[in-house]
């Protein structure tokens, strides 16, 4: 046999072959696609993605820069959502990666803080745990380079807003004020 043909012939085994495994897992469709979803450090990120989080196998999804596991779902990634600002919400760090979490009943939202693309998980708290899905996913996270990170609420300082002001008595000085240097 022609050494072409031998190619021909094995390229044709591995198309089906692909096609078959393909057909295997269903296809998880109609995920928001992320606002950056097309940033090549999300491609960066894709490469990496876990084939199974917490037991829960990898399955195939029709929209760019995102990943989705179990079935049905548990839980579904977007890289290139837009990045959070300075937030008063909840911020954990996992693996050298900062999540800022949000519980939406059992249903929770992390998404990565210090990182542009920004990158969330959605999944079901009550079928895989958060701390799963921070470790099973961070080596991927890791591949877009952390430029800043969460900072731990004992190292702040509470600045009085507007609203404080009115608790304080017109003609008196805050102790604070009182013993400031005046120029």
């Amino acid at each position: 046999m022609a050494k072409k043909s031998r190619v021909l012939r094995g390229a044709a085994l591995a198309a089906i072959s692909g096609l078959t495994l393909t057909a295997c897992t269903s296809l998880v469709a109609d995920i928001e696609i992320a606002p950056d979803a097309t940033n090549p450090e999300c491609a960066e990120a894709m490469v990496a993605m876990p084939e199974e989080i917490a037991g829960h196998e990898r399955r195939r999804t029709d929209t760019q820069s995102t990943a989705a596991w179990g079935e049905p779902a548990v839980a579904v990634f977007r890289c290139g959502v837009p990045a959070p600002g300075p937030t008063t919400d909840e911020c954990v760090g996992a693996n050298g990666v900062d999540w800022v979490v949000a519980e939406e009943g059992t249903n929770w939202r992390i998404t990565t803080y210090g990182r542009d693309p920004a990158m969330e998980v959605l999944f079901d708290g009550e079928r895989i745990s958060s701390s799963s899905v921070m470790v099973d996913v961070g080596n991927a996270v890791t591949r877009i380079p952390a430029e800043g990170a969460c900072t731990d609420p004992d190292d702040t300082e509470v600045v009085p807003g507007e609203e404080d002001l009115e608790d304080i008595p017109a003609g008196t000085v805050p102790e604070d004020a009182a013993a400031a240097p005046t120029s």
